[in-house]
């Protein structure tokens, strides 16, 4: 059937079309009001387009629903200045590309509906949508396996209508979206993008123009990316969410690159239990709390985040904090940033657990930072060094046991051999080794100054036994202070 047959079998009243084949013009083939004014229904199944592009410009009838089933596309669709009830596609085949602009739809949905004898279908395709206005759009199961999709301008919902937190009629849900850009939209329903998964171009001549999975200057009523899928980078720049925000069991640790920047969330915001390669969040600002608890991620950052209404880090792990290789990297005033926002909303939910733990964290950062120059840090690189090798800065006091017990020992041997220079001591004579032991555990008393190893309360004589004496006395004291608060690191 060549264009000109279907243009005369709906001007006589003819508006469903069955396993035809439509071969369009050599340059674009045009629907207008002329044909489809006063129709209420166009609906093709299992048809077939060939040609350049069919184009559905200028209509107004906000009666008319236009369908397509199982139908194959060689060719251009696009939907011009148009204001129609309701464009609708199903278990589409092959498509060029689909462009609408400009367009006041009621509804518009992209549906495939497998049975289980069917294969799921990939499209290469373009998928252009700008200054639209739709009432209600849903993509569902849109697997796309390579090409791009566009979404810019457009308004989704009505302002003016009472909304249902119950439910979310808005779909992206359950696609995989190839070079996906969401710019300056405005929905005031409902938006799921659930079990969805995106994924940048990585190659070829359009890598320049999508290089990222991109969220731009959209403003969101609520928002549903519970288990997506990021694939690359991904960026949400200068977004407002003016509900909830979830962003729960999201799952990429191979090669995932997320990223939040100026963005501003009025509601409750929630990454429970996701699991990121890198979570990268600059400037934004959560008015209402935001939790993290049970999240995985390699690597993350928080640069100047404001959390209003607090944050909740409950068992999150970091995996390059965790093995400690974030201190060999290069970004150590970025980790300790970060360290200290997350340590600092710990304290305010009184996170104890957690919260030493970061702290510990934040110090070690801070101690790779500083500079053994003395001019420039030795003091407290110095006093954090012996943290460090005491108890791992306050969060071991088996640590700080032993290394009690171990430097004071050492420091009660070389005591011990000052004071006996002129002799070897005989340790196989019982009475030495009496007086070994005996000085050892007097050297621990940190308030006993006489000579340990004499049975009289005695001073010490020799001046380099005094400085030795008093060294091992203040590290033994030191000692034990640091497994005190180490044990009382989990009192308040």
């Amino acid at each position: 059937m060549i264009i000109e047959d279907l243009e005369n079998k709906i001007i006589e009243g003819n508006f469903d079309f069955y396993e035809s084949i439509i071969i369009l013009n050599e340059q674009n083939t045009t629907l207008t009001d002329l044909h489809l004014k006063k129709i209420s229904k166009l609906k093709f199944k299992k048809c077939s387009f060939k040609g350049k592009e069919l184009h559905f410009f200028n209509i107004k009838n906000e009666y008319l629903e236009i369908s397509f089933e199982d139908c194959t596309f060689e060719c251009d669709l696009n939907f011009t200045s148009s204001n129609l009830n309701s464009i609708s596609f199903k278990n589409i085949k092959t498509l060029k590309s689909l462009s609408l602009e400009k367009n006041i739809l009621k509804y518009f949905h992209f549906l495939y509906d497998y049975r289980y004898d069917e294969t799921e279908i990939y499209l290469n395709s373009k998928f252009h949508f700008d200054n639209n206005s739709f009432n209600l759009i849903c993509f569902d199961k849109l697997t796309m396996s390579d090409g791009y999709f566009s979404f810019i301008n457009n308004l989704i919902g009505d302002k003016s209508k009472q909304h249902n937190d119950l439910y979310i009629f808005n779909s992206f849900a359950n696609s995989f979206f190839f070079n996906f850009s969401f710019e300056k939209n405005t929905s005031y329903e409902n938006l799921d993008f659930s079990d969805t998964k995106f994924k940048y171009y990585d190659g070829g001549f359009l890598r320049l123009k999508f290089n990222r999975t991109t969220f731009y200057k959209n403003i969101f009523r609520k928002a549903n990316f519970n288990r997506v899928e990021f694939i690359n980078q991904a960026t949400f720049e200068d977004c407002k969410f003016l509900s909830t925000f979830l962003f729960e069991k999201c799952k990429n640790i191979t090669n995932s690159n997320l990223k939040f920047v100026a963005c501003e969330f009025n509601g409750f915001v929630l990454f429970n239990r996701s699991a990121l390669k890198f979570l990268n969040i600059d400037r934004c600002t959560f008015d209402k709390s935001v939790s993290f608890t049970e999240a995985f991620f390699i690597k993350i950052k928080l640069f100047e985040v404001k959390f209003n209404g607090g944050a909740y880090f409950d068992e999150m792990r970091i995996n390059n904090v965790d093995n400690k290789s974030y201190l060999k990297e290069n970004d150590i005033s970025d980790w300790k940033r970060t360290l200290r926002a997350i340590k600092q909303e710990l304290q305010k939910t009184e996170n104890k657990i957690d919260f030493n733990r970061f702290r510990a964290y934040e110090l070690a950062a801070h101690y790779e930072e500083l500079s053994w120059n003395w001019k420039y840090g030795f003091k407290d690189k110095f006093i954090l060094w012996t943290t460090k090798w005491s108890t791992d800065y306050g969060s071991s006091w088996i640590r700080a046991f032993w290394f009690t017990i171990v430097s004071g020992v050492g420091f009660y041997l070389i005591f011990y051999l000052t004071e006996n220079y002129n002799h070897t001591a005989d340790f196989h004579n019982w009475e030495n080794w009496t007086r070994f032991t005996s000085g050892l555990f007097r050297f621990f008393l940190v308030t006993d100054f006489f000579n340990p190893l004499e049975t009289d309360r005695v001073y010490l004589i020799n001046p380099l036994s005094w400085l030795i004496f008093i060294f091992g006395k203040i590290v033994i004291a030191f000692g034990i202070y640091e497994m005190i608060q180490s044990f009382r690191k989990f009192k308040a």
